[in-house]
């Protein structure tokens, strides 16, 4: 989820928000109910078409013969994909990168904790804000294990499973739980954040879950996670280019190490897609153009604070403008994945909506792009002024967003 207002409206849609563009004028007053009980009646039917379509998917990809090419890669993704994890013994912990006061002491602690500090009052209210953002999705695994585990033909089945799919899925996940941990530790020490407000929406996230569309086909959702590993990667590595540039070389140092280790998540996620295009190319790239045709859904766009009912589109705009996650970057995320797939390249076990969803796919980026410079030019022509909103997580300082 750099630019202004230049893309604030693709940004909010980018980051997994519908357009909502009902506007049905009644041609007069006394025709006002027929006209909303039709639109009321077109976006109901637009609903259940939209829910007869994923479950056509899903039990066109749940069907024995696409589960029995998730069994087989068992050998596969022993021998490429569970490498890709460290051990705890080698892998960095939050106490390697935040003051820790068995290890210095009281003294030693007190003026670790007076650094940090100094360090942190260079950070402008926005990037905390992004920060925290980063931080709530962060804290939210317990959602994501959730959702993996939902994979059929690649889930842990009884919580301690031996299978290579298992093991990947609780050592990605242990490796994950140390993000959240140390940015709420860094954040608690920082003394720059209302740290209740902030562990009240990660409350409220995690008990809200998250939507992904068709989330027990494994196609679906590796392509899903694929490019959420990219975009988390790339939040986390913005976001240490920023703190640095005002000073704060420890977070940068924390949200470098995360970013490190998104990217072999990433590389683990993208290899198995790669791994499914070559033994199923068809419902593969048709499984890639449904998530695509219905965006990518950030996995926090519940969050919720109790206080700002349009929180997440509020903390989509703040990384837009500060360059932490951008439009661009959704769609440079789109573009990288076609390249390192393949995708235009397909042609070889492909059937007529395989190949109809790959031309879409091919043909996504350019207009993504067509999006950004129209609403660039929109917002060049209404000249609109930023609109000062309060975050609670800042104890209700305001930052100037452009909002749509």
């Amino acid at each position: 989820m750099a630019a202004s207002a230049t893309t604030s409206t693709l940004a909010v849609t980018m980051f997994g928000y519908p357009n909502r563009n009902y506007h049905l004028k009644p041609p007069a007053t006394a025709t006002l109910r027929f006209w909303r009980s039709a639109a009321a009646a077109a976006v109901a039917t637009s609903r259940r078409e939209a829910e007869a379509e994923e479950a056509d998917e899903v039990r066109r990809c749940l069907a024995p013969a696409r589960l029995e090419v998730l069994e087989q890669m068992e050998p596969w993704v022993e021998a490429h994909v569970l490498p890709l994890l460290k051990p705890a013994e080698e892998a960095w912990q939050p106490a390697d990168l935040v003051p820790d006061a068995a290890a210095l002491g009281a003294d030693g602690f007190h003026a670790a904790c007076v650094e940090l500090r100094g360090r942190a009052a260079g950070v402008p209210d926005a990037h905390l804000v992004c920060l925290v953002g980063n931080m709530v999705t962060e804290e939210a695994l317990p959602t994501y294990q959730s959702m993996a585990n939902r994979f059929e033909s690649a889930r842990d089945v009884t919580g301690a499973d031996a299978t290579a799919w298992a093991r990947w899925i609780r050592g990605w996940s242990a490796e994950e739980n140390r993000h959240g941990d140390v940015l709420n530790r860094y954040m608690y020490l920082s003394g720059r954040l209302d740290m209740r407000q902030v562990e009240r929406t990660v409350h409220r996230l995690i008990g809200s879950g998250m939507a992904m569309h068709a989330p027990a086909s494994p196609y679906h959702g590796f392509i899903y996670v694929a490019f959420q590993e990219r975009a988390t990667a790339i939040s986390h590595g913005n976001t240490a280019r920023n703190v640095r540039a005002h000073g704060d070389d420890a977070l940068a140092r924390i949200c470098g190490a995360i970013a490190s280790d998104e990217k072999r998540h990433e590389a683990a996620y993208t290899r198995v897609v790669e791994r499914l295009l070559e033994a199923d190319p068809d419902t593969t790239v048709r499984a890639l153009a449904y998530m695509m045709r219905r965006r990518i859904t950030m996995p926090a766009a519940l969050m919720d604070d109790g206080r700002d009912a349009d929180l997440f589109a509020h903390y989509a705009a703040a990384a837009q403008q500060a360059g932490t996650y951008t439009a661009s970057d959704y769609r440079g995320i789109l573009e990288h994945l076609i390249r390192r797939w393949r995708v235009a390249e397909l042609e070889a076990g492909l059937s007529g909506e395989g190949r109809r969803a790959r031309d879409y796919v091919c043909a996504l980026p350019q207009k993504i792009r067509r999006m950004e410079e129209k609403a660039h030019d929109r917002a060049a022509q209404m000249r609109k002024r930023p609109t000062a909103i309060p975050f609670s997580w800042i104890f209700d300082k305001p930052v100037d967003l452009m909002l749509p």
